[in-house]
């Protein structure tokens, strides 16, 4: 479990866990974020919100699907650079 416990949005959109969870349909962390969750229930309405953005990416009106794509594989670049 994480020390800290997220209060914002943009804490949760800086982690690169969540974000491969919340990408990669990671089912394995579901239960952590779940116990997560439960262990602080005041943090919903941002890891909603945060989950929200990363899954709804393809209904981002302002981009295209292919640059969808390519965001989603940048991000997930990212973080596979910053985990080595």
């Amino acid at each position: 479990m994480k020390r800290t416990i997220y209060t914002q949005v943009d804490d949760f959109l800086r982690d690169d866990d969540f974000i491969r969870y919340a990408l990669d349909a990671c089912t394995d962390k579901e239960s952590y974020w779940t116990s997560y969750l439960s262990a602080a229930p005041q943090i919903r309405s941002a890891y909603l919100k945060a989950y929200d953005i990363l899954t709804h990416l393809d209904d981002c009106e302002s981009l295209s699907p292919e640059e969808v794509d390519i965001l989603r594989k940048r991000i997930m670049q990212t973080i596979k650079m910053t985990a080595n």
